[in-house]
């Protein structure tokens, strides 16, 4: 495995990282129009430029308390199994080159822990960042219920 770069973020004080190469841009927080009838934690689109893009709360997704957004939460739009997308998240705190050594596999990881959308955790110091794996983040029928968006 080569070094690679990823944006980190975080959710409930929790540090995330997201592959730079899967993150088309970070927006402040903007009003989300929800759709009818959407459920669970896709919040609703919003338009980036002239394209409608669905956007979801990764706190939900990950069973995390919820919160109210305020100006200070930001949307990441990223590349998930080839499709356009915004995520909310608390905030981005930094971007950072996980090094070989510092990259830690999810074998080691408790057998009840849902590892489909992990790539692995990164270890910077005494800080454990959680790899995310946006192929496999949502799934199959997660992706319908965005495309439907």
């Amino acid at each position: 495995m080569v070094k690679t770069q990823y944006i980190v973020f975080s959710i409930n004080q929790q540090p995330f990282g997201i592959e730079i190469f899967k993150v088309k841009e970070v927006l402040s927080y903007r009003k989300i129009t929800p759709l009818p009838q959407m459920e669970g934690f896709i919040k609703g689109i919003i338009n980036l430029r002239g394209a409608i893009i669905p956007v979801f709360d990764l706190r939900e997704k990950f069973n995390l308390p919820i919160e109210e957004y305020t100006q200070f939460h930001v949307i990441i739009v990223v590349e998930i199994s080839g499709r356009i997308m915004g995520i909310i998240v608390d905030d981005i705190s930094d971007v950072l080159e996980i090094l070989p050594e510092e990259f830690q596999t999810t074998g080691n990881l408790p057998p009840n822990i849902r590892r489909e959308y992990l790539k692995g955790v990164g270890k910077k110091g005494d800080e454990m960042i959680i790899l995310l794996d946006m192929n496999h983040l949502l799934s199959p029928q997660e992706l319908e219920l965005a495309d439907a968006t």
